[in-house]
């Protein structure tokens, strides 16, 4: 089978998200960012917390062969406060609907999200960016 130019494998996709921060703004949700670890962990700060919500995240292959599910799952004591849906069971999306759908991707987990339960600040639901945040943990 001949992979076009603008296809990339499963390990490609994987390296996209793994060890990456991801930053997204809706307005159901408000600003969420979320340290996405190599290890299937996941380390979400929602607007108003006062502690990480820990989950997991997988990537699923699908029928296509250059198409992949991001799968994420938090724990079934918390819940969505947009769709009041309760945690615990696996939710899938396109990865590239998610990527789409994200306003910035750094490297690394630079706020330090996996070091603990607690948030480094809470993070309010207006839009907002990498640069304010850095400087808001450096003060």
């Amino acid at each position: 089978m001949a992979v076009g130019r603008d296809t990339i494998g499963y390990s490609e996709t994987k390296g996209i998200f793994a060890n990456h921060t991801m930053m997204s703004y809706d307005s159901a949700h408000g600003t969420q960012v979320e340290f996405i670890a190599s290890t299937g962990r996941t380390y979400l700060l929602y607007p108003g917390n006062t502690v990480i919500v820990k989950g997991s995240w997988r990537l699923d292959r699908t029928e296509k062969s250059d198409v992949f599910n991001i799968c994420f799952r938090y724990p079934s004591n918390s819940s969505n406060p947009a769709t009041g849906n309760a945690g615990g069971d696996w939710e899938c999306q396109i990865a590239g609907f998610y990527l789409g759908a994200l306003r910035e991707i750094i490297p690394g987990d630079q706020l330090g999200l996996s070091r603990g339960s607690e948030v480094p600040f809470v993070l309010s639901r207006a839009r907002t960016n990498f640069t304010s945040l850095l400087r808001k943990l450096a003060q």
